[in-house]
């Protein structure tokens, strides 16, 4: 049978189907069943797939649409509260991660050109694989699952100046010369410019435009147009096709057109995302594994350790406390899509030796395939790197030093305080009841003191015993956990519990879901934002249709006797 490219497509299809059908019943994401379908059918596999050029030709409008879909999805606007740690850990991630590699190159002989190149592509982590995850565990607005995806979105966005830059080392160093450079950092000025001028002005009036139409059919080719278009430029100018994707992505997230585009575009994401991953899998070469399966090893400890102790460092040194920069530092501790991208660019420019190349792929291909497990397990690996690592116990010192509990009694203790929790401590306000607040977010906590006049709100995290014991937890009269991030309501509910078995525990679920196993952990109310959503929307309805308030009022006292979510 001759082979062309639908052929290839159809042979795709059919494997990466019940693979990752197999993989979700293990409750791992199909990611994962699409990089092994690519090792299972590619050459160094059985075999069904021979060409691989072809399939990434796909496999390039694949990329294109999945890191277009991650800017839409990352608007820029939404990191403004944590952009300290974004830009500052961003930095220093890549910085330090990048300056171990290339020290660990050196020492084994390594030329200092392709330490460099390993140095850039192994700082860099996977956007897709952890914004799956932090999706599928509900985590994306826990403290942890904010820092980390803008990280994430800080490390794609530095890619542009790494690809620059590598023609750069694939020159010796006499003749590096001032144009080269100039060139380079050219692209890099051209590119920023035009996303800047494209975000503020061009996209916004284009969308506009086209939406006055009010043809979906021409919406979609326009947003194909962008995403594309914007990558064809930057691929024109040395730099990556997916890059520009990327960009493009971003410069729609800021407008009101974002979730229409994110809508659109869905169906062909899907499809095309499934052969980028598993044009990656068909990198892999399992011959290869076998053969240095031992030193392969060795990288695979050595590398998602060192990066995740890099990360929490970087992320604890801006003010963190440990147990959200750990969680953190795991989420970043594989190798990302951009990694892939860096490392072929590299070895088509000739830049990476075939070994050192192949070494690079398998492991980076390893760490992805471990990432789940990493974040499954990340709640019980922080709690035991809190046991050992002395800079918890002194930090925390510090923190707990400025907390006088003598003087606390009959108040309540509020966990997270956004906008949720802002409300409710506004409301003890005006009933002047007393609070305390403990707060993750050191952004967060500098604000709320110069704007409350001197409320007490404090750095920490309501799980730990050390914090809710200087808090007065044995005297609180309420603890009220207003954070979304679920896991960790758990575990202070749990700890809380233990501490004051008398205390009025009320937290809030995001879904439904959730309401059980917070009831089973031994909250009090769990004020479920489903049902409450429901019960408000369900008030104006009757009201619009005529029933009167009390009659309404009556229906509402009903079900929330059943305490809230029970209802139904």
């Amino acid at each position: 049978m001759s082979h062309t490219i639908l052929t290839d497509i159809l042979i795709v299809f059919i494997v990466a189907v019940p693979v990752a059908y197999l993989f979700h019943k293990l409750k791992l994401p199909p990611i994962i069943g699409f990089l092994v379908t690519g090792a299972l059918i590619g050459p160094a596999g059985i075999g069904l797939v021979q060409d691989i050029d072809r399939i990434n030709l796909l496999a390039q409008v694949g990329v294109a649409l999945l890191v277009f879909s991650l800017g839409l999805e990352f608007s820029l606007k939404h990191f403004g509260e944590i952009k300290r740690v974004v830009i500052g850990g961003g930095i220093l991630q890549i910085l330090l991660t990048a300056f171990s590699v290339i020290v660990l190159a050196l020492s084994l002989g390594i030329s200092w050109q392709n330490g460099i190149l390993l140095g850039l592509a192994l700082s860099l982590s996977s956007t897709a694989i952890v914004y799956y995850i932090l999706s599928q565990q509900r985590l994306m607005d826990s403290p942890h699952g904010r820092i980390a995806t803008g990280i994430l979105v800080f490390q794609d966005l530095s890619s542009i100046p790494m690809i620059a830059l590598l023609p750069l080392l694939s020159m010796s160093s006499g003749s590096i010369d001032g144009s080269d450079i100039s060139i380079a950092v050219f692209k890099i000025i051209a590119v920023a410019g035009t996303f800047l001028l494209g975000r503020r002005f061009i996209i916004p009036w284009v969308l506009h435009r086209i939406t006055l139409t009010r043809s979906k059919e021409l919406f979609l080719v326009t947003i194909l147009l962008i995403a594309l278009g914007f990558g064809f430029l930057t691929n024109e100018m040395g730099l990556s096709f997916a890059l520009g994707a990327f960009l493009a992505g971003l410069m729609i997230a800021d407008t009101d057109f974002r979730f229409h585009a994110l809508s659109e575009i869905a169906p062909f994401r899907y499809c095309f995302n499934g052969l980028f991953f598993v044009s990656i899998g068909m990198l892999f070469h399992p011959a290869f594994l076998a053969s240095h399966w031992g030193l392969i090893a060795v990288i695979l400890l050595v590398l998602p350790i060192g990066k995740a102790l890099i990360s929490t460092l970087a992320i604890s040194l801006l003010g963190y406390p440990v147990n959200v920069a750990a969680m953190a530092g795991l989420s970043l501790s594989q190798v990302g899509e951009f990694s892939f991208l860096i490392l072929l660019i590299a070895r088509k420019a000739g830049v990476i030796p075939e070994p050192l190349y192949d070494f690079t792929i398998a492991a980076a291909f390893l760490t992805i395939l471990i990432t789940p497990a990493v974040m499954r397990a990340s709640p019980a690996l922080v709690n035991f790197i809190e046991r050992i690592l002395p800079l918890k116990w002194i930090r925390g010192r510090k923190r707990l030093a400025a907390i006088n509990a003598e003087e606390l009694k009959n108040h309540v203790i509020i966990c997270g305080f956004g906008p949720l929790g802002s409300s409710v401590g506004h409301i003890l306000e005006e009933a002047e009841r007393e609070y305390l607040v403990l707060e993750l977010n050191p952004a967060t906590v500098r604000k709320i003191k110069n704007l409350r006049g001197g409320r007490p709100v404090y750095l920490g995290d309501g799980a730990s015993a050390e914090i809710l014991y200087k808090s007065g937890i044995e005297r609180a009269s309420a603890l009220a956990i207003t954070a979304p991030d679920y896991m960790n309501s758990v575990s202070i509910i749990k700890q809380a519990r233990i501490m004051n078995p008398e205390l009025k525990i009320i937290t809030r679920a995001r879904f439904r879901s959730q309401v059980s196993e917070l009831y089973a952990a031994g909250a009090d109310i769990v004020i479920s934002e489903e049902l409450e959503a429901g019960i408000e929307m369900g008030r104006y309805i009757l009201l619009h249709m005529g029933v009167d308030e009390a009659t309404i009022e009556q229906y509402i006292q009903t079900i929330r006797a059943f305490g809230s979510a029970d209802f139904f």
